[in-house]
């Protein structure tokens, strides 16, 4: 196959062998062809937002068949499988009873899932999941990589910067040069913004004041840590760092602190003996954006609609569509939130790669956040090396 999964690489080559095993549809075949009995299925995918599935332990070896059933398109199997794993110890797997649940509300059986819900009642002593809980859904929209609010630009700087061909550099210095634009809104995250070279200093800090001089609805997350952070290794009378001068000198323009601009201005002046930047003010309205921002910026564990990758329909193979919108240069937001709730089926090959682009962004000290995820979709990306600490609910 064309990726690696790292956490479970060995569970995983032992599913795919059984899964050939079972005489399903190999494995390392990108294209695949649902049977019209699994497109009916996957077009009641329920979203399971309310329903708690994670679970610490590994997967029992039924809900592994069941999961790479359903991956290769037979839902049939991957409920016998699970009718079989509640008369085994897996009965006591609450991700089984889930999957299981997920399985009857895509097939329309109603009868099963209600002699379903009785039993769990009996086996756990908490009420089971709803009929119309895990059968409801908004209006699935076309599919798509990625779903962003229009006109909202988003912006994620981090680290240190010293190329200045990277994309949200990129982003940044294209929204700066548009004119009589549509796009009136652009949150920037600077909350792991350590440091940028002379260069990069001044291309931010330009687009920056060009952005701010647009009269452009800006919000920034870690604004003021960025501010202080930045300025620790700015010393007077010592000629280092001027990028890194010039981008402190415009972040405190937005955060509409006069009198720290004008201390660092004139620290400026006298180090680099020329003019610093002159201090403009920016509109009530992107002050009141900025406040806004400031409240909101403790509780942004899971984002809002707007800050999620969305995806949706079926992901299919190690290339589809979804992977580039999770690549690392492509991270806007930190934690990178996926919203899964429209997504039907997710097949095994596509799982591996998802899972490894999920541990390529961790690596990369990007958080990952996946809310929406349906209980058998969950337990085939468990399957494929996604820790199960990544799925949330909604």
């Amino acid at each position: 196959m064309g990726f690696t999964i790292f956490p479970k690489a060995a569970k995983a080559k032992a599913a795919a062998q059984r899964a050939q095993d079972l005489a399903l549809e190999p494995v390392d075949r990108v294209t695949h062809r649902p049977n019209t009995e699994s497109a009916q299925a996957s077009a009641l995918a329920p979203i399971g937002t309310e329903i708690e599935v994670s679970e610490d332990g590994g997967l029992g070896p039924s809900l592994e068949n069941a999961a790479l059933m359903f991956a290769h398109g037979n839902p049939n199997a991957a409920t016998a499988a699970l009718v079989h794993a509640l008369d085994t110890p897996e009965r006591k797997q609450t991700l089984s009873w889930m999957c299981l649940f997920d399985l009857y509300a895509r097939a329309g059986d109603r009868v099963s899932f209600d002699d379903l819900a009785l039993k769990f009642v009996v086996e756990f002593e908490r009420s089971a999941p709803a009929w119309d809980e895990m059968t409801s859904r908004p209006a699935t929209p076309a599919k798509t990589a990625a779903a962003n609010a229009t006109g909202k630009a988003r912006v994620l700087l981090r680290g240190t910067l010293a190329d200045p061909t990277l994309p949200p550099i990129a982003l940044l210095l294209e929204t700066s040069k548009q004119k009589n634009s549509t796009m009136q809104r652009m949150d920037v995250d600077i909350n792991e913004l350590n440091g940028v070279d002379d260069t990069c200093g001044v291309l931010v800090a330009g687009a920056l004041a060009a952005i701010r001089r647009r009269g452009v609805f800006a919000s920034f997350r870690g604004l003021d840590a960025a501010i202080n952070r930045l300025s620790v290794p700015l010393q007077p009378m010592v000629r280092e760092n001027k990028g890194q001068w010039y981008l402190v000198l415009e972040l405190l323009q937005w955060s509409g602190y006069h009198e720290k601009f004008e201390d660092r201005a004139v620290d400026f002046a006298v180090t680099f003996e020329i003019s610093p930047p002159s201090w403009e003010s920016i509109t009530v309205q992107q002050r009141s954006i900025l406040a806004d921002a400031a409240k909101s910026e403790s509780s942004v564990d899971i984002g809002s609609a707007a800050d999620r990758v969305i995806w949706s329909g079926e992901l299919k193979g190690p290339t589809d569509p979804c992977l580039k919108s999770i690549a690392p240069s492509s991270a806007t937001t930190n934690p990178v939130v996926i919203d899964m709730k429209n997504v039907a089926r997710v097949d095994f090959v596509c799982g591996g790669a998802l899972s490894n682009a999920f541990n390529r962004l961790m690596a990369n000290a990007i958080d990952v956040r996946v809310v929406g995820a349906s209980p058998i979709i969950q337990a085939l990306m468990q399957l494929t090396g996604s820790p199960a600490a990544l799925f949330v609910k909604a």
